[in-house]
């Protein structure tokens, strides 16, 4: 991750704005219009497509930023979550970025598989908001640490996306889930880690008992698999699968 990407979400938040009085979103630069049907935006989900979008093709063009499109739309994905949570007028459900973002016919085009869209898409937004944050810390370290004389305020930074970094543990998704969640995380902590090296910064520690993301994946896997053995063996080895109810459990 470099400075530059995180400056380009931080200018997508100047000019993608929800006005809490009319309760809808408004561009301050009508250059974003550009994703739109005849460059006009008629309502807040068309509005949210094309900034996504403009935000998408703005990491592309970044030089620096020689990373897979995947993991850049993952990060898009990210900031559109914390945009849609802004309008208490859209139900945040499983489907929700997908629903706004199909409606944009540039992003229908583009080549990435439909499974690799909706996995980061189909989070919960508890879970999106943590990855998030987390997003927004290593940017500010970035920002801190690139600009700053003083290598203790950078390290304070550091250690607040240790902090990020357990809350994305702490609050971890049920199985179905887990694995693209882990694949976002462990991005994110792998751009954390490059930062580790150039400025000497904290290790992203857990707390005593919890492993890394794909640890905690496999746990929950394994769970999962043995409530599935256990109730095909209850009911005379039927290979129905039970129905795990939609909750938001932690690590074990």
């Amino acid at each position: 991750m470099s400075k530059e990407l995180c400056e380009q979400i931080d200018e997508i938040e100047k000019y993608v704005v929800f006005d809490s009085t009319s309760e809808k979103y408004k561009f301050n630069d009508e250059i974003l219009n550009a994703y739109c049907h005849n460059k006009k935006c008629e309502n807040d989900e068309l509005k949210l497509g094309s900034a996504f979008m403009a935000l998408l093709n703005n990491f592309k063009s970044i030089e620096d930023e020689k990373i897979e499109d995947v993991k850049l739309n993952q990060y898009a994905v990210l900031w559109l979550s914390y945009k849609i949570k802004q309008n208490p007028n859209i139900e945040f459900i499983r489907s929700t970025i997908y629903d706004i973002l199909k409606q944009n016919e540039w992003y229908r085009e583009l080549s990435k598989s439909a499974d690799d869209k909706e996995n980061t898409m189909g989070f919960h937004f508890i879970y999106l908001t943590n990855l998030y944050k987390f997003l927004k810390g290593i940017c500010e370290t970035i920002n801190k640490c690139s600009d700053s004389s003083n290598p203790e305020e950078c390290k304070q930074y550091g250690e607040k996306c240790s902090d990020l970094y357990r809350a994305c543990i702490m609050q971890f998704p049920w199985a179905e889930i887990c694995n693209p969640y882990c694949n976002v995380l462990t991005n994110l902590k792998n751009d954390y880690d490059k930062l580790k090296e150039k400025y000497s910064l904290p290790e992203l520690k857990l707390p005593q008992g919890l492993s890394d993301c794909n640890g905690e994946c496999l746990k929950l896997n394994n769970r999962y698999k043995d409530i599935v053995d256990a109730h095909n063996r209850s009911i005379g080895g039927s290979k129905k699968v039970p129905t795990l109810q939609n909750s938001l459990p932690g690590p074990s």
